[in-house]
């Protein structure tokens, strides 16, 4: 049975430190036909020289473009059948291309199969497995929210590359907005199997909560435009409802870490965005601080 070569698309951006435990989890995979793509998108660290450690991996620099564009351009100067997009702090799993080859094989007409991933929360080293099953309609359950959750747990398709890009004009979230598209007009499959691991820190970039709540939803409403259905409606509001409900309440705990913290002061723009996507915490969050409602409580 033939091999099909596996793709790795790592874009790195300012993270050399991280960059070669990346790589390196590439080559720890049981299944060993893949070739590395590092896309360096103008980085002013240690990345180029982290690549050259390793003559098998190829090195693409492009100037800062943002990570939508350093995929896309990895896609070019890719071979492989399938991809994976690898993020440069992040790490895979051992037996990660040898599950999800698995499951295309079953699965010959799915464009993508994604699985589960473990959360580690670098600050405290803390882990927690992120395991959702989703057995049926994918396109609802990713407008309710992403239950993909990263990048790298997705196995795709090269030919879907032909058809759906990564949007440049995405700062944030554009994996998820991948997906919806994809999974919008073609079959895809998820499991729960272990794949990969997330390394999440507090300079990471889902840690911007005001950037990830805005993005979220504007990848969302992007959708509009081709529910079909009163069902797709009905998903489409739910996962409004439910990333301004996921992340007011990170926004409401971060604002009381403020307030009571060694700034004893408030962010005005996450105030805002609470007040603007959660009346209910906002009205809360006021009221049990003492403060007027039109109060500019930042210095």
């Amino acid at each position: 049975m033939e091999q099909p070569l596996v793709s790795v698309i790592i874009p790195c951006y300012n993270q050399g430190i991280y960059l070669e435990k990346a790589i390196e989890s590439v080559f720890s995979q049981s299944y060993l036909h893949f070739e590395i793509i590092v896309v360096d998108d103008g980085s002013a660290d240690q990345t180029k020289e982290v690549v050259q450690k390793y003559s098998s991996v190829k090195y693409i620099y492009q100037t800062n473009q943002g990570v939508s564009a350093a995929r896309n351009n990895g896609i070019k100067n890719s071979n492989g059948k399938l991809l994976v997009f690898l993020d440069a702090d992040d790490w895979l799993l051992p037996d990660a291309f040898f599950i999800n080859i698995n499951y295309l094989a079953q699965n010959p007409d799915a464009v993508f199969v994604s699985g589960a991933h473990e959360l580690y929360y670098q600050p405290e080293n803390k882990n927690w497995l992120i395991r959702k099953e989703v057995k049926e309609n994918h396109y609802c359950r990713l407008l309710e929210g992403n239950y993909i959750g990263m990048p790298a747990v997705a196995m795709y398709q090269r030919w879907v590359f032909d058809e759906f890009q990564f949007d440049t004009n995405l700062d944030y979230c554009e994996d998820y907005d991948l997906c919806l598209q994809i999974a919008r007009k073609y079959p895809v499959i998820h499991h729960t199997e272990l794949i990969a691991i997330y390394n999440f820190r507090e300079d990471s970039v889902s840690s911007n909560i005001l950037k990830m709540l805005k993005y979220a939803l504007l990848v969302l409403n992007k959708q509009k435009s081709f529910i079909l259905n009163n069902r797709e409606e009905a998903c489409l509001q739910h996962g409004l409802s439910n990333w301004k409900t996921y992340y007011s309440e990170k926004i409401y705990n971060r604002l009381h870490f403020q307030l009571y913290g060694p700034e004893l002061q408030v962010d005005q723009q996450e105030l805002e965005a609470l007040k603007e996507n959660s009346p209910e915490l906002y009205a809360k969050f006021i009221t049990e601080n003492g403060f007027n409602d039109d109060a500019n409580l930042a210095v």
